[in-house]
């Protein structure tokens, strides 16, 4: 049984389905949330970079904490910050003692059936997690994902 569940999203609208899976999680476990949007390594003042955090809070408020309120979901955290995502992502991951990561195949949209198989299956951010997380990860494949069966 999972008490602590953490999502890491890049905030596009594939990961919109995963979300809902790990929310489900969420729910089914009566388990806490954490939403994780990690910006990368930005090269700006930090004046800038906490405007930009506060641009990302906006669009996960409006992504996933206006929905999970919508449901009367309230036991969730929202994180984020800027620097390497993998060493954030696995960082948050030790830190909360999460019990499962739930996250996608990539941060770009998968591919339909008959697409070029040039494709890699997995972005660089989900193979790193997967060699260097403190925790079982779950990865959502496309094929769970409505329309792309």
């Amino acid at each position: 049984m999972y008490k602590k569940i953490l999502f890491p999203t890049c905030l596009k609208p594939y990961c919109d389905h995963i979300f809902k899976y790990a929310l489900q999680l969420a729910k089914d476990n009566d388990a806490k949330l954490w939403i994780y949007h990690g910006l990368g390594r930005l090269k700006i003042d930090q004046e800038q970079v906490e405007e930009a955090i506060k641009d990302a809070e906006a669009k996960v408020q409006t992504s996933y904490a206006d929905k999970m309120k919508e449901l009367g979901f309230t036991n969730y955290a929202i994180n984020m910050s800027d620097g390497d995502v993998v060493t954030e992502i696995t960082k948050l991951a030790r830190n909360m003692a999460a019990d499962v990561m739930v996250m996608g195949t990539s941060t770009d949209a998968p591919i339909d059936l008959g697409d070029s198989s040039n494709v890699e299956t997995f972005g660089e951010t989900a193979k790193e997690i997967l060699l260097l997380a403190p925790c079982p990860v779950t990865i959502i494949p496309p094929a769970l994902v409505p329309g792309l069966g």
